[in-house]
């Protein structure tokens, strides 16, 4: 039997705001349970998160974050007891101005570890015969 784990992934990202006149970051968090080795899940997850934080990103504030200022990090996986197939994940908005963070919850989605197939459009054949 293959082991579950349970893996935990931070994205985020870090510029300075001149409307707010402060340094602002963007976080998101992934938590899911999956089995199979510990590099293959840590990658396809970093595959659905990064452009997810990216469209996020841009929905929210329209500032588009190229890849290599995105960092990802993950925790140390644990034991779980049964797979999943959603990716929980919770966002957080921070603004540093001054001395300290404020932080802002952006609010908590599911994701689909594996991204849906799309069918093909175009013609189907008839089986009529002429």
């Amino acid at each position: 039997m293959r082991k579950v784990r349970t893996y935990r992934m931070t994205v985020a990202s870090t510029w300075y705001d001149k409307i707010s006149r402060g340094v602002k970051e963007y976080e998101l968090h992934f938590t899911i349970a999956r089995p199979g080795k510990i590099r293959n899940v840590r990658r396809k997850l970093a595959e659905r998160g990064v452009p997810y934080f990216q469209r996020l990103v841009y929905r929210r504030i329209k500032k588009w974050i190229p890849k290599r200022k995105i960092r990802v990090s993950f925790e140390r996986e644990e034991p779980a007891k049964k797979s999943e197939s959603k990716i929980r994940i919770e966002g957080r908005s921070m603004l540093y101005r001054g001395k300290r963070w404020r932080a802002y919850p952006l609010g908590r989605w599911e994701l689909s570890y594996s991204k849906r197939r799309r069918r093909k459009r175009g013609r189907r054949k008839c089986s009529k015969s002429r």
